[in-house]
């Protein structure tokens, strides 16, 4: 929960919906996003059925292909099931929405906060590298295998550092909102379950990624959003409160966990050793990349802090429903995860890379235009959306759904960033960010939820120019290798 800085994903990390986004999927970033908030991957029904046949054929790169047309057919029959899937996972959030009080709500916004925060901790720029590297040694069965190795062996070194510092916290901020010690310790043994198993399925989900298998993401996605919603009504008619529901998203990672395993035994060899070239690249990554992804979860959470001390457990729970709003940007986010980032890694042509930049950033651009005009012409239909203990959230919706907006553009331009290491002086955020929320501590009323919500949006200022920065930087580094040696050099 709060404003979380984009540049503490990595490249494989679905971009979040907004600073205060809570979804039931994870990972790095296809599903939630929906990482710092949660990316938990729904329930995975069918973990006991045969392995189905995987179609080989390749699919068409969507940066490179030369078909327009062909790049059109693939993002259309992907969006087409992540529409389906982002509906069922929407009724899931809706459903807990309207069913949980607000103070159990909050309890779920923190966790899945927290949660969030300690797997970008975990991360901390590894997922930067597994992009990196992995677009270069993915066709290698035994490479790649040694890759995911290597990842896995760090993260799970960093995820140690991170559960035994945000693990007390997330205990103490449960129950200075009222839950009980019993029950705060409960959900905190769950987060903590679901970090380590999130973690193994962040690292590989890179696999099929980078391998463009897009069936086998679709067919899981299907069946763990609707897995997940089938779960959560079933508790609804015995018992529904946030634990029950965490341990809902628990036994999906596992599943997906356990899926994903199977399914690339096909493309990495399981059992490869640690590469060590490989393993002193991604610490070459981890150490430009932790000092922002240490500051940015803490600061992330500066504001769950703020309107826990001047606000109330009841702004947590509307700031939590409120994000539910811009999971519309969960769809053109699966898309970039999926698809779009895979394909911009592969590419190595500075003018093709420009222009799918421009179209994708873009895209982006306007789609946030369109939801944002949504929301201030029909409030009072969104709100209607989350039930009657939201519906003054008039002018809050706007403003959501504009940090919703920027937080995605701002991620997207990160993770496009990310996928090519242009991530240099991404340390230069740090300072002005804290520049940026000093000044604004001292002119915006941090006490109710408008006010976080302006915070959340002009805090991502100073993220929004240096990721310009960083692209321009990267772009013109591109051109100059692809220029040729003049005829004195080359003798």
């Amino acid at each position: 929960m709060g404003v979380r800085n984009p540049l503490s994903l990595s490249a494989g990390q679905r971009p979040p919906l907004n600073g205060f986004e809570v979804t039931e999927t994870s990972n790095t970033n296809r599903s939630r996003p929906q990482p710092c908030f949660l990316n938990l991957r729904a329930m995975a029904a069918s973990i006991g059925q045969q392995p189905f046949v995987e179609n080989r054929i390749p699919l068409p790169n969507p940066i490179a292909a030369p078909s327009l047309l062909s790049r059109v057919q693939l993002l259309s029959r992907f969006v087409s099931v992540q529409v389906v899937v982002q509906a069922l996972t929407a009724i899931s959030g809706i459903l807990l929405v309207r069913i949980l009080s607000q103070h159990e709500y909050a309890y779920f916004t923190i966790a899945n906060s927290m949660l969030g925060t300690m797997a970008i901790l975990a991360d901390s720029g590894i997922g930067i590298g597994l992009s990196s590297i992995g677009g270069k040694v993915w066709q290698d069965r035994q490479r790649f295998g040694t890759l995911i190795s290597t990842a896995l062996h760090l993260r799970r070194y960093l995820a140690l550092i991170a559960a035994s510092v945000i693990a007390p916290l997330l205990w103490w901020l449960l129950i200075s909102n009222g839950a009980p010690k019993t029950y705060a310790a409960l959900i905190t043994l769950a987060v903590l379950v679901a970090l380590n198993f999130q973690l193994l399925t962040g690292v590989l989900d890179i696999v099929p990624r980078l391998h463009s298998q897009i069936n086998r993401l679709q067919k899981l996605d299907v069946m763990m959003a609707l897995s997940r919603l089938l779960l959560l009504a079933i508790a609804y008619v015995i018992f529904l409160n946030a634990g029950i529901a965490l341990l809902a998203n628990i036994f999906g990672i596992i599943a997906q966990y356990h899926i994903l395993k199977r399914w690339t035994a096909d493309n990495i060899e399981p059992h490869a050793p640690i590469n060590r070239e490989d393993r002193n690249t991604i610490l070459s990554i981890v150490k430009h990349q932790a000092p922002n992804a240490v500051f940015y979860c803490l600061q992330g959470q500066l504001t769950v802090w703020l309107i826990s001390l001047f606000g109330n457990t009841r702004n947590i729970a509307e700031i939590g429903a409120l994000g539910r709003l811009g999971m519309v940007f969960s769809i053109i986010s699966a898309v970039m995860t999926s698809i779009i980032l895979p394909g911009f890694a592969r590419c190595q042509e500075a003018a093709l890379l420009r222009r799918r930049y421009r179209q994708i950033v873009g895209g982006f651009l306007l789609l946030g235009a369109a939801l944002i005009t949504v929301a201030a012409v029909f409030p009072d239909l969104l709100l209607w959306i989350l039930g009657g203990k939201y519906a003054h959230l008039r002018n809050e919706v706007v403003l959501m759904m504009s940090l919703s907006a920027t937080t995605a553009l701002v991620a997207t331009m990160w993770s496009l960033n990310a996928t090519k290491a242009w991530i240099q002086y991404s340390w230069l955020n740090i300072p002005s960010v804290v520049i940026t929320q000093i000044l604004l501590l001292m002119v915006v009323d941090i006490a109710n939820v408008k006010g976080v919500l302006v915070f959340g949006i002009l805090s991502l200022a100073p993220t929004f120019l240096l990721n310009s920065i960083l692209s321009f930087r990267g772009f013109a580094a591109l051109s100059h290798s692809e220029q040729p040696l003049a005829p004195e050099s080359q003798t």
